[in-house]
């Protein structure tokens, strides 16, 4: 044979080498498909166990109760029963590194309120021992998370907190067996429990999983759609695309890594009531999905096992839930790595969806590059550019301005330059959305209608889709409602239509005058009787330093922790709202704007407002809504001299691009907003018109707009009848200087409104007196009247809220404040309040009543006929008028001072139709208790 024929058939056989192999690899005679293991004894039957492969041999170890750790042999087929746990651990995903077997991220205890391990335990096989390592932070302690091996580090993905209750997290940590160091990386987009992880080229892979909530009877039901990918080189989680969509959804899955593909099978669904057969592989090369042979049994809470050319899986449940638990073993040969397109059957799709995924509710920010500017361009970027993008869903079409983002890190950076041009857009429909962005240029542009004559600037990536799927949030998180709107005279989300209750901090007014933000500083000193006076220098809360935890958000490597403590502080303690300025320029404080400098109005210091924002983004998630308050009465006139000119106009289109995607939020007027005779320089009824016209016609999620009020009934009656009946403005920011005057003022204006046919929202914001209000605990321990007449005053008389101001003459007041423990008891009372409001009665449908008892200071709240709320602040021999109704109604006590739940004392029910006796409080009569009425509904009636 000739050199050139030799070297031709050689070459021939090297390119059918590969298809050769595949056809080897998959004859017809033997299928594919998974097989029964003949063992000599079984497993131990159990299920949220894990599996995994140590020195040639499978471990099969916890699961529900406490079990002996199970070694399967598989050169002799054989199952041995080992040391038991040394607790009942389940719910985890055990790995081997080293001569140890790690447990970490597990739960103990019995459904539904297991608790997550406090240590991280080893089992070390040589010795058949389990010991006890290093402690894992009180923050990040969870079960139910993915674990996987890197560079002799542990990798915790997900996770749930609370059993199956809630608390399902998007964590991602990194622990060192070595020396015990917890490290908190990014979290991931998606909150996930019931999950595993693998990791193959330097990327952590997580799929399926679930987010368990059993409070409101949705443990099995939210399931995760989508994947992710989490670059472990770059510490930063790749964009999720609707590629990483699982084709076969579930939980309490197996996971692998093999030959470039991710292997998910098995699981548990509330879509069948036995367990998932199907196994699903994502190729992370081509970044396609293919089908595996299903499992000849279907199984959940146990683990996939490679060794020796075969995957292997044991034990588990056939069914969701606990049962049956199995002993069964089944393998399936591996595929070589030339045969890793085969066996697709075209079951799945073989097309690649790049479109990028959200959430509903979350924030979509998109960046554009644009041309390089700066703070202090001499071509103002802020007014002379202008960045618009439309985005659109077959169901709606919004708006959006964009604003200047210097590098698009500058709260990292400090940076004041840069081409970057972001936006900020909440999306509130699920599917499919598309976007297009403008970048405009011109004279002035930013405060003018736009025009097709204006210039339009080249930006890179301008137009673009996306998807948008269900929101993972639960509970006090804003992202988990949507927008907060006004309905009935109460805050409702417009979107999941829940009514809600605010309370909250007043003060410190000047939250913001922060030492940590950049470019903050104080202007002078305001010392004027009525006042406050400011500190010496600007807020550090360290009191709350001990508040931040680990995973909480800061910037330029620590900054920022006393401040996101204090909201930590603030949401543990109930409360779910906080005031303050963005514009005091002249006012008490002198501390807060988001301009470059105090007396340049015309450009924003970019990476403070980027700080801000990082703080904003934290609270929301803590469910504390951002009560904004644009002005104070002392600079009502400062902008434009209190027209909606060009500056106005400015400041407020940058702070609604900004920050009004999030949810949670309310634009407020002003502070003392209108004239006084202390403050006689204020905006005129026409001004301050035509600024809640301005807000509504610009901010494109329609948020509450409130005015601020003075404190005494003769400044309301001169400042707030010609504003009655605005449609744009939708309620109050209640100030009252005489606390006993609360529930009376509060039904005038409602009525006042009522009549108007604008009823307004009114919140109990400010309470007098100006240099008292509420004190600290030490001086005032159960806040008696605050409780009687703001609080429980302003919620019976139809309030949709309260905040607490801090007062202008005591330590911690109004400016000073730097430590919200020392009103831990009113925040306490407080939430007790709210907690009943929201938890026992439909308060959006009720009124005041006050014609239905002759209690002396009683209040009364009422549906009539079938709801009827009684506080009285002494709670002995109460009646309640009846005679215009029918039916029998429950009798419930609730405890305004100590809280806890409904309580019923010796009258169990009442029959209408006349004057009725309550009985007796469940104890001490002598002070103040709240009743509550509600119909009993008969079997027959509706």
């Amino acid at each position: 044979m000739s050199r050139k024929s030799f070297t031709w058939q050689v070459g021939r056989i090297l390119l059918l080498a590969p298809l050769l192999l595949g056809l080897f690899a998959c004859q017809p005679d033997e299928p594919w498909q998974w097989e029964s293991v003949t063992v000599i004894g079984q497993p131990t039957a159990r299920h949220e166990a894990s599996m995994v492969a140590h020195n040639g041999k499978i471990y099969l170890l916890g699961g529900r109760r406490i079990n002996p750790v199970d070694v399967f042999d598989p050169q002799t087929n054989e199952w041995v029963a080992k040391a038991s746990t040394p607790i009942e651990l389940h719910h985890f995903q055990a790995v081997s590194l080293g001569d140890a077997i790690y447990i970490v991220g597990a739960m103990t205890g019995q459904y539904p309120n297991e608790t997550p391990l406090d240590k991280v335990i080893a089992y070390y096989p040589a010795s058949n021992t389990f010991k006890y390592l290093h402690e894992i932070p009180v923050e990040r302690r969870r079960g139910g998370a993915g674990v996987a091996v890197h560079n002799g580090k542990l990798y915790v993905v997900g996770g749930i907190t609370n059993g199956h209750v809630d608390g399902y997290k998007p964590w991602l940590d990194e622990y060192d067996p070595v020396s015990g160091e917890w490290r908190v990386l990014p979290d991931a987009q998606f909150a996930r429990d019931h999950v595993q992880a693998a990791i193959n080229n330097d990327k952590l892979y997580v799929f399926a999983g679930r987010t368990s909530r059993q409070r409101t009877d949705e443990v099995m039901s939210l399931l995760v759609e989508h994947g992710e990918v989490f670059d472990l080189n770059a510490e930063q989680w790749l964009p999720v695309t609707n590629q990483l969509a699982l084709p076969h959804l579930r939980a309490g899955n197996m996971l692998m890594f093999w030959n470039n593909e991710i292997i998910i099978g098995g699981g548990e669904s509330h879509l069948q009531e036995s367990a998932h057969r199907e196994v699903d592989a994502f190729d992370t090369k081509t970044q396609q999905w293919r089908r595996w042979p299903d499992l000849l049994e279907g199984r959940h809470g146990t683990g996939f096992v490679v060794l020796n050319d075969y995957v292997y899986t044991a034990s588990g449940s056939a069914n969701r839930g606990g049962g049956p638990e199995l002993t069964s073993m089944e393998r399936l040969k591996l595929p070589l790595a030339l045969d890793s397109g085969a066996s697709n059957k075209g079951e799945l799709p073989v097309t690649i969806d790049e479109t990028p995924v959200y959430q509903l509710w979350h924030t979509v920010e998109l960046d554009f590059v644009g041309p390089d500017t700066s703070e202090s361009d001499v071509d103002n970027p802020f007014l002379n550019k202008r960045l618009d993008v439309e985005f659109t869903h077959a169901l709606s079409q919004k708006t959006i301005r964009g604003f200047y983002a210097a590098d698009g890190n500058a709260a990292e950076t400090s940076a004041d330059s840069g081409a970057i041009w972001r936006v900020r857009f909440t999306p509130h429909i699920k599917g499919k959305w598309t976007y297009r962005a403008s970048l405009r240029s011109g004279e002035n542009i930013a405060i003018q209608e736009l025009s097709d004559s204006m210039t339009v600037l080249p930006l890179e990536s301008s137009v673009g889709e996306f998807l948008v799927v269900g929101s993972d949030k639960d509970q006090s998180d804003f992202r988990a409602h949507g927008h907060l709107a006004v309905d009935r005279s109460y805050f409702r989300f417009r979107d999941t239509g829940e009514y809600w209750i605010k309370a909250g901090a007043n003060s410190p007014e000047n939250l913001l005058g922060y030492f940590e933000f950049d470019g903050t500083y104080r202007v002078g000193r305001a010392d004027r009787d009525g006042d406050a006076v400011a500190g010496e220098g600007l807020h550090q809360f360290k009191p709350h330093a001990a508040d931040w935890q680990l995973g909480d958000p800061s910037w330029q490597e620590g900054k920022g922790k006393n401040l996101i403590g204090a909201m930590n502080y603030l949401a543990a303690k109930g409360m779910n709202a906080s005031y303050f300025l963005t514009m005091n320029i002249n006012g008490d404080g002198n501390d807060v704007w988001p301009y470059v400098k105090h007396d340049e109005l015309s450009r924003f210091d970019v990476s403070k407002l980027a700080q801000w924002e990082i703080l904003f983004e934290h609270m929301q998630s803590k469910g504390i809504l951002l009560h904004i308050v644009t002005q104070e009465t002392e600079n009502e006139r400062l902008l434009d001299d209190g027209d909606v000119g060009p500056q106005r106009q400015l400041y407020l289109n940058e702070m609604i691009a900004r920050f009004a995607h999030h949810p949670g939020l309310i634009w407020n007027l002003g502070e003392e907003n209108g004239p006084a005779e202390w403050s006689p320089v204020a905006q005129s009824d026409d001004q301050r018109l035509a600024m809640s016209t301005y807000i509504k016609a610009h901010d494109p999620y329609q948020h509450p707009v409130l005015l601020h009020t003075h404190s005494t009934p003769d400044d309301k009656d001169r400042i707030l009848p010609p504003q009655l009946g605005h449609a744009d403005l939708d309620g109050l920011s209640f100030q009252v200087h005489l606390r006993e005057q609360v529930y009376d003022e509060l039904v005038r204006w409602r009525q006042r409104s009522r009549e108007a046919g604008h009823e307004w929202l009114i919140t109990m914001d400010e309470i007098g007196e100006w240099h008292t209000a509420a004190l600290p605990d030490s001086l005032d321990p159960n806040h008696d009247t605050l409780r009687r007449y703001a609080l429980w005053g302003s919620l019976m008389a139809g309030g949709a809220g309260v905040e607490w101001y801090f007062g202008a003459k005591y330590p911690a007041n109004d400016l000073t404040s730097e430590d919200w423990r020392l009103r831990d008891r009113l925040w306490t009372i407080t939430d007790h309040a709210r907690g009943f409001f929201q938890r026992h009665v439909p308060f959006w449908a009720m009124q005041a009543t006050p014609n239905l008892t002759s209690v002396e200071g009683a209040y009364m709240f009422a549906k009539q006929g079938d709801v009827y709320l009684l506080y009285s602040p002494v709670a002995n021999d109460l009646k309640l008028d009846l005679t215009s109704v029918t039916g029998e109604f429950a009798v419930h006590w609730f405890d305004p001072l100590n809280g806890d739940d409904l309580q019923v004392s010796d009258v169990k029910t009442v029959q209408g139709g006349r004057l009725r006796y309550l009985g007796q409080p469940p104890s001490d009569a002598s002070r103040d208790w709240v009743v509550l009425l509600r119909r009993l509904v008969s079997t027959h009636e509706e």
